[in-house]
């Protein structure tokens, strides 16, 4: 499997994927002044934790390097306030942009942190690799890893045979989010077929149906890439899409090719709001607003779960629901039904001590994924949180979602080397520019790959 880290990119992505949240570096472990969820879900937490630590107020620290700042990491440490509350531990997080040069410079020194929490799924297990990181299925009963977590989430964090990862929170792919008072289309479409049929009806009578931004400052073209590999993952299939992933399969490979197209499809002339132009210009979080003018511009836009805090941030007076909602992305293939796709950030343990190995096994429990979800930040990886610990109501909708999947995959390039994601990027610019130049483009991505 290419492992080979995907550096500071990675890092960048995210912090799209958690919204944009500024990540900011030092020393970041105060404490929120208020608890994110209610009395009782803070008691439970706390009895968690006690048991986590074996039922001893063990004391000490915890370090732990990771990506968060501000008021995401506000949120975080609402998370952890009842695990140093009950065992007595200090949780001492530092937030930081350029993570992976710090995590590399700490080992380096002999100073690693103790747990490591990052987007960066390859490089995770490119320190898994090396040796760096401790096997959580020594440090987390196997009843509760099979309990809590998808088999698909602790497959992506095992490399030769040792889980090095367990993903803290996540983000659900492949959304379609619509105003309801405005559009008229399939919400329930039994496939991506009949959507574009819907899609190509209102093009024809001079209506734009897709909303599309792909210009995200140096990652730019992400959101094209982002959806061109859930296409794939769906279109050809898991185990197509692992081969490609780790390399295994070209990208010159026809089943690449039809994802693209069938990308191509979607941004097509007449088919998304101001045309190629618009869409290299426009900044992917604000391909929505179109969506809410008078008259509206276009009717629908893909993107994931953090979407909704996007726009509901930049319109703060339409109603979940009522004025915004989204639906699942239908199958593109009959044969590989009922598939998601995530991201999110994935937690490693470098240094293992009963500190660590406490807060490890109890950010895997049930107890701490409610907290997680009582944040309305992000939705927890753990499946057995009850949705009524979801209070944000898009976050809620995609946790059943996310547990009513057959399968549940990450996005491949997720765990490419830098140089390939970077000219995966780079493709959904120059796809949208030049369809017909696919070939070459796809040439261009499997010369990258190396």
């Amino acid at each position: 499997m290419n492992l080979r880290h995907r550096g500071t990119a990675l890092v960048a992505a995210g912090a799209v994927i958690t919204a944009l949240a500024a990540c900011s570096s030092g020393d970041q472990s105060a404490r929120p002044e208020e608890p994110a969820a209610d009395d009782a879900a803070v008691a439970a937490a706390e009895e968690a934790a006690l048991a986590a630590a074996d039922g001893e107020e063990l004391g000490g620290s915890v370090t732990m390097l990771g990506v968060l700042g501000g008021e995401e990491l506000d949120a975080f440490l609402s998370v952890v306030a009842p695990f140093e509350d009950a065992t007595g531990i200090e949780v001492r997080y530092e937030g930081t942009r350029d993570f992976a040069a710090v995590l590399q410079t700490r080992i380096d020194g002999g100073n690693p942190p103790d747990l490591v929490a990052t987007p960066a799924i390859g490089e995770m297990a490119a320190l898994a690799e090396q040796g760096a990181l401790v096997d959580l299925a020594t440090v987390v009963d196997d009843a509760v890893l099979s309990a809590n977590y998808p088999a698909s989430m602790l497959e992506t964090g095992t490399a030769g045979g040792e889980l090095f990862g367990l993903y803290s929170t996540v983000n659900l792919g492949g959304l379609i989010w619509y105003d309801p008072r405005r559009y008229d289309g399939p919400t329930e479409p039994e496939s991506w077929d009949e959507l574009q049929t819907w899609a190509a009806e209102k093009a024809a009578a001079g209506e734009t149906p897709w909303c599309v931004g792909l210009e995200s400052g140096a990652a730019s073209g992400w959101p094209a890439a982002d959806f061109i590999d859930e296409i794939l993952l769906r279109q050809a299939g898991p185990e197509f899409h692992r081969a490609w992933r780790e390399g295994a399969e070209p990208w010159t490979s026809p089943q690449v090719a039809q994802a693209y197209q069938t990308y191509g499809e979607m941004i097509a002339d007449g088919m998304v709001y101001g045309g190629t132009t618009t869409v290299l210009s426009t900044d992917f979080s604000q391909a929505a607003n179109p969506m809410f003018a008078p008259e509206p511009g276009c009717y629908l836009l893909q993107q994931a779960t953090f979407m909704g805090g996007i726009i509901t941030d930049a319109f703060p007076d339409l109603v979940p629901g009522e004025d915004l909602d989204f639906f699942p992305a239908p199958d593109f293939n009959p044969e590989h039904p009922g598939i998601s796709s995530f991201s999110g950030e994935i937690l490693g343990l470098v240094n293992e001590t009963p500190q660590s190995a406490a807060l490890t096994r109890y950010l895997a429990s049930t107890e701490a994924g409610t907290l997680v979800a009582a944040t309305g930040r992000w939705l927890s990886p753990n499946v057995t949180v009850p949705a009524d610990a979801y209070e944000d109501p898009f976050l809620r909708r995609a946790q059943e979602v996310l547990t009513a999947a057959e399968a549940t995959y990450p996005l491949g390039n997720s765990l490419m080397p830098q140089s390939e994601v970077d000219a995966f990027w780079q493709s959904g610019l120059a796809f949208a520019q030049e369809p017909g130049d696919l070939d070459a483009i796809l040439q261009g991505i499997e010369d990258a790959r190396g």
